[in-house]
């Protein structure tokens, strides 16, 4: 039986305890880890994890795979606190939404480490989520059929580990490098969420000016903001870590803004540019239109 310790039993690490609880029962036993007793009673009562701890010491010292689940500004400062205490040839990974510089950090403090060192981090990130947080919103079917990166290392027994853990918890492995993960995460991840908080925003600025804009806010406004019910500290934190594949992919955006403002007064046109979006759209995820 793996042991796992999962630091921060929120959404995504209360959903991949239950995952492994639950479907792969037996294979599995989850150590949640967190300073907030409430929350980890929470996580135990609702069978994310077997046990918990607020002391990390304790919480990974007989770990075999460490899984940071907490924001990515924090995860290289976590590594630094638990090498301290966990077993030799220990695994940590994460499920961050941004992996190169957060490699570079932990990179560095593994540099820095003075003892001897067998532990090895893989990075990975489920391609899975919601708009809501925390442990109330977990569940054990999120990673069921989701991509999840994991970063290409040359430890093949350690990347086979974190590899194994996510298929157990249902996930579509997808070996990458972390500069190709965010170059596409950046894209299909962190752009949604800064096009959504910019579209509330503007909508909340103009509510006033325009009072029929609440009533008028139907599917297609919802759609497409919906994940700005999101954390934004999470996402800011986010976005930051990855601002350089941001700020290309908003360049590009605008890009195709201006083109399409260019073409308001050419119908034709305008119908080309939204086609070939269209089929795009279709390519890229494998649907075929309802109209």
């Amino acid at each position: 039986m793996k042991k796992i310790s999962i630091i921060g039993a929120g959404l995504i690490g209360g959903s991949l305890g239950l995952a492994l609880r639950k479907k792969a029962g037996g294979k599995y036993f989850v150590t949640g880890v967190g300073r907030n007793t409430l929350k980890l009673k929470a996580a135990k009562k609702m069978g994310a994890v077997d046990a918990f701890s607020t002391d990390i010491k304790d919480g990974v010292k007989d770990a075999d795979i460490i899984v940071i689940c907490t924001p990515v500004h924090l995860t290289a400062g976590l590594v630094k606190k638990i090498l301290p205490f966990i077993k030799p040839g220990a695994v940590i990974t994460d499920a961050g939404s941004v992996k190169g510089s957060v490699i570079k950090e932990v990179e560095k403090v593994f540099t820095a480490y003075r003892l001897p060192l067998t532990a090895v981090f893989i990075g990975a990130h489920p391609m899975a989520g919601s708009e809501r947080s925390g442990i109330g919103a977990a569940r054990a079917g999120l990673y069921e059929g989701a991509a999840v990166a994991v970063i290409k290392n040359s430890n093949s027994k350690a990347s086979g580990a974190v590899i194994k853990m996510w298929r157990d918890a249902g996930g579509r492995i997808i070996e990458m490098s972390p500069e190709a993960h965010d170059r596409a995460v950046a894209l299909v991840s962190h752009l949604p969420h800064v096009l959504a908080f910019g579209m509330s925003g503007l909508a909340g600025a103009l509510s006033k000016a325009i009072p029929a804009l609440s009533s008028l806010a139907a599917g297609s406004f919802k759609d497409i903001t919906r994940v700005a019910d999101s954390n934004p500290a999470d996402w800011a934190s986010i976005c930051g870590a990855n601002k350089k594949e941001v700020s290309k992919s908003i360049d590009k955006l605008v890009a195709g803004l201006k083109a399409v403002k260019t073409k308001l007064n050419d119908p034709a046109a305008l119908e080309i540019i939204f086609e070939r979006s269209r089929l795009a759209r279709q390519k890229l995820l494998n649907t075929k239109s309802e109209s």
